[in-house]
Parts: C-alpha cells; structure tokens; sequence
C-alpha cells in the first residue's frame, strides 16, 4: 500500500513538471510514509494531496534557483475540523524530517513566551529577547491547536511568530481557522490583522477538509471494555493529555484521571463521591468537547447520593449535546444500580446510557 501511494504522488508530481527523477523526492515520501505505517495508519486522499503539496512545497526551498535564495523558511499553516489528522501528520513530518524540533500545544508555547519575558521583563525589547532565545533552541517549532482569544497574546503571538521567521526558524501551525479569521470579531482586532497578513504571506497555507473525522471514529470503534483507558486516552489525545489527578470547575477542585482543553477523564467512584451538583455539570459540558468515565462499580440504596448526582450528570450532559464515552464491563449496566428508591429515574438514565454509547449518537451529534 505505501508503495501505490509513493507512486501516487510521484506521478502527480511528474504531471505537472515538478521533478523529473530525483531522488530526494522519493526517500522525502518514503520517510513520511513509513512514519505513519509504523503507527498502522494510512493517509487517505485528502491526507495525501497535503502531502503531495507539502512536498512539492518544501522541496522548492531546500532547491532554491541559483539566482534567487529563499525568501521564507519554508513554514506551514494547515488548518481544518477537528479530527481530520492534521496534528497527526504534523507530527509525522516533524519525525521525518527534522531533528532540533520542539513540538507544543499553543497554550503551552503562549505559557513559555510568558516564563521567558517575566525574565526578561526589564529589558526594552523584551519580546525580540524572547524569539533570539526560542531561535537558539530549535530549527524548528510545531504548534498545534493555534488559536487566538485576547488581543494580548494576539500581539505578543503575531511578533513573536515574525520574529522567528525572520531569524529562518520554520514552524508549523495547526488551526480548526482559517488564518483570515483568527480572532474574528475580538476586541482591538486591527492590531493582528499584520500577523494575520504576515502568515498569509509566509505561510504555506493548506486546508485538510477531509470528510471523516478520525478521532471519532476511533472513539466510536474503541470497546466500552477496553481495559487500558489511559494508553488509548494517549494515544487519540497524544498532542493534549495532561497528567494530572484533578480540575477546577466553578472555583471548586475534583478528581479526575486526566484532562485537556479537549477531554475530561472521571473515575466514577473519586468524581460522583464528591458534592458535585448541576451547575458544575452545566460547565464542564461547555467547557469539554469530550467526557470520559471510567472506575465504575454496582451501587444500591446505600449509595443514593452518587447515584442522584450521576443521574443528574447523565440529565444535564445529555441536554448539552455533550460527547462522552463509557468505559465498563460488557453487560455491566444491567447490574450497575441494585437498589429501588431511583428505581424510575434510573431506568430512565440507563436508556439514555445506551442511547449515548452507540455509534449512531456520536455520529448525529458531529453532524449536527
């Protein structure tokens, strides 16, 4: 299979000029493709006209003409919906390509510039310290999940970013926007619409609007039995997880196994244990794309409170549209609640339960 696509690229790339038998372009494909075979994965069509454009596009700067040199260092700006790869191929071109790389999630490289100017913060050009120290770390930056949410980070961001690619750094930003529409509608928007035209300039700029999307798929066709949540949690959420063993809603910290900007992981027995009411439920479905519940064991009128509390999250998350995934014994919920007081309003939550669990309701609510 990997060969059929190498060829498939190759001749795209021979139709229209581009190479004629080098062999650059081949081990380039090669490398990128054995990368993501080595994780048994298989790019699919829109996947491999990103990678065909890549190619192209980045062998054009590492092949200057002799009279001209290049103007940018070669950087990437692929955005898309949620679940479409671009993290994933990303990271493959980075593996494959690159050596002195750092790879970062944008909240975690806004949170490294902000570290590095407190310590430069009395000098008059602190930002410009900021990026020459960045620049003598990497060659190279991969920043997924770009995004911009106040007019701060905004400016510090957009200098930073043409700082870097000024000094010949190439980096590579994933995005669910269009570079035209960052902050959209934010306060005091005009002053990054010269970052937003600097990407646009010097940025290879590819959207990845491929029809499936891949996480969901693999959440839909994981089993509720699956018996190791954390490896397939890190694998799905590789860019995102966070270790952690707690979270804060409304002011208010409880347990968790793990978390990210995009999924909250419970334990059914640490999180329901606690005093936890419906206005927490209320934000974590605004706040979580994802809700994962693991940890669970059979209850009966001696365990009335987390029973309220989980029927109640069940109510709440499911009028939210939220999408959650359940991980529990096969047949587990016909036995989950022994009691009889909840008796109704369980049976109600249970139907729900199997409701939300199957593929069909995942699939509606990405439609939707």
């Amino acid at each position: 299979m990997i060969k059929r696509i190498k060829k498939f690229i190759l001749e795209s790339l021979l139709l229209k000029n581009f190479i004629g038998t080098d062999s650059f372009i081949m081990k380039d494909i090669e490398i990128v493709l054995e990368n993501l075979a080595s994780q048994e994965i298989m790019p699919d069509k829109q996947q491999r006209l990103f990678l065909e454009a890549f190619i192209e596009f980045d062998s054009k700067y590492k092949h200057p003409s002799f009279f001209r040199q290049n103007s940018n260092p070669g950087s990437l700006y692929l955005w898309g919906p949620v679940g479409r790869g671009k993290t994933l191929l990303m990271q493959a071109i980075d593996a494959s390509y690159f050596k002195n790389s750092g790879q970062f999630h944008f909240l975690e490289f806004m949170q490294l510039i902000h570290n590095s100017l407190f310590e430069v913060s009395s000098n008059k050009e602190p930002l410009t310290l900021v990026a020459k120290k960045i620049a003598k770390n990497y060659d190279m930056l991969v920043i997924d999940e770009f995004q911009i949410e106040d007019i701060a980070d905004a400016m510090i961001i957009g200098s930073v970013i043409e700082s870097l690619v000024n000094k010949g750094i190439r980096i590579m930003l994933s995005s669910n926007a269009h570079p035209s529409i960052l902050y959209r509608d934010g306060l005091q928007r005009n002053k990054f619409l010269p970052a937003i035209e600097f990407i646009q300039s010097n940025f290879m700029i590819f959207n990845l609007d491929g029809l499936e999307d891949y996480r969901l798929r693999d959440i839909v066709s994981v089993s509720s039995d699956e018996p190791d949540v954390k490896d397939f949690l890190c694998k799905t959420f590789s860019e995102e997880w966070v270790e952690c063993n707690e979270f804060t809603v409304n002011e208010r910290s409880f347990p968790c196994e793990g978390r990210s900007s995009k999924f909250l992981w419970l334990s059914f027995q640490d999180f329901f244990s606690e005093p936890c009411g419906s206005k927490d439920f209320i934000e974590i479905a605004k706040h979580y794309e994802w809700v994962f519940i693991s940890n669970f064991h059979a209850c009966d009128d001696e365990h009335l409170d987390k029973i309220r509390r989980f029927i109640s999250f069940i109510d709440i998350t499911y009028q939210e549209r939220q999408k959650m995934k359940l991980f529990y014994k096969d047949g587990f919920l016909k036995n989950f609640y022994q009691g009889a007081q909840l008796k109704f309003l369980w049976e109600r939550s249970e139907s729900r339960l199997h409701e939300i669990s199957s593929s069909g309701y995942l699939n509606n609510l990405e439609k939707n």
